[in-house]
């Protein structure tokens, strides 16, 4: 790889933030307004009079004249800006389960490609609790688990969640900024950029991949492409690919993937929030990484914490050929399905 498509100097502008840098602000949070609530039910409307559910239509099935030109403007924050934003607050009280999954693929729709997010082809998922999983097992997602998710990267352009209803207590989500986190590697290891952007095997979880279940590519960690800095990094997916391959990483390789690790984990890079009842998350997959605290919930399971999860390719944001063709395929799936049945 040549030095052409690896940025060696700082990235500036609006994709590198600290959290130093929203203290006493709240300009990321965006609050719908009763305008474009009421255009969201209008649409909602339409589509159940053509009996029309979630994953059965398309953006020209669901027109948003007044809360289209919002999803606009949180595409080119996603991709220009600081890489998310939390929308507050979709009044989930009012509406029925599929109501709620039907304006949320509607949402979607509007941003871009809605893709699969695991090997049954599920679009749009339920992230809950799930009984009977053995914490223990090695290809355990983590939306189907209630412990602490360290920073990490999705398969898409971006990751929406839905929140439908909180836990009991905890379960608050973080976003990481991925620019910063590039500047300090910059500056403290420079020696750690080409292995990253070089990249690793990705275990893929039983969900694809070669006979020893891990990818028969690498995938890039970093890519510079067309003026943007582009970040992928599931640590516990590349630390597992070794044992699965029957390798040990370079002492390079082990310090790389250990400093970005640590880098994932400082305050300064992050911030904080808790979702309420009714409020979307929007990330951008490359300019930030999510997190998510553990969580405890209630005994009832009608009120476990309920998040519905949406996976979205962007068709205006370009990449790195070599850097998409394993990242932005999503999880292709056997078969194509709107809801994961709610767990039991």
């Amino acid at each position: 790889m040549g030095n052409d498509t690896m940025l060696m100097e700082p990235v500036r502008g609006p994709s590198v933030w600290t959290r130093a840098d929203f203290e006493g602000r709240d300009d990321w949070i965006w609050r719908f307004s009763d305008q474009e609530l009421a255009d969201l039910d209008a649409a909602l409307r339409g589509v159940q009079a053509r009996g029309l559910g979630c994953a059965e239509f398309g953006v020209e099935d669901f027109s948003l004249p007044v809360a289209g030109a919002r999803l606009a403007a949180l595409r080119k924050e996603l991709i220009d800006g600081r890489g998310f934003v939390l929308l507050r607050k979709l009044p989930v009280e009012r509406y029925s389960l599929p109501e709620l999954e039907a304006i949320y693929w509607g949402i979607g729709c509007h941003l871009g490609t809605v893709i699969s997010q695991n090997g049954k082809g599920d679009v749009l998922t339920h992230v809950t609790m799930h009984a009977g999983l053995d914490p223990k097992d090695p290809n355990l997602r983590g939306y189907q688990d209630r412990r602490h998710q360290e920073p990490h990267n999705d398969l898409a352009d971006v990751v929406g969640l839905l929140c439908v209803r909180k836990a009991r207590s905890g379960g608050a989500s973080s976003v990481v900024n991925s620019a910063s986190m590039y500047n300090d590697l910059l500056r403290n290891h420079p020696e750690y950029l080409p292995v990253l952007y070089r990249g690793f095997h990705m275990d893929t979880k039983g969900e694809g991949g070669n006979q020893k279940g891990v990818t028969e590519e690498r995938v890039r960690v970093l890519s510079w492409y067309r003026e943007r800095l582009f970040l992928w990094f599931a640590k516990r997916r590349l630390d597992s690919a070794f044992p699965k391959l029957g390798i040990d990483p370079t002492p390079l390789e082990r310090g790389a993937l250990d400093y970005l690790g640590q880098l994932t984990e400082k305050p300064e890079y992050r911030i904080d929030m808790q979702l309420e009842d009714g409020d979307i998350q929007f990330v951008n997959n490359y300019r930030v990484m999510h997190a998510r605290t553990a969580f405890e919930d209630h005994d009832d399971p009608a009120r476990w914490r309920l998040m519905l999860r949406l996976w979205v390719n962007l068709p205006e944001l370009e990449l790195e050929p070599e850097f998409s063709k394993l990242i932005r395929l999503g999880v292709p799936g056997r078969r194509a399905k709107a809801t994961m049945p709610a767990a039991t």
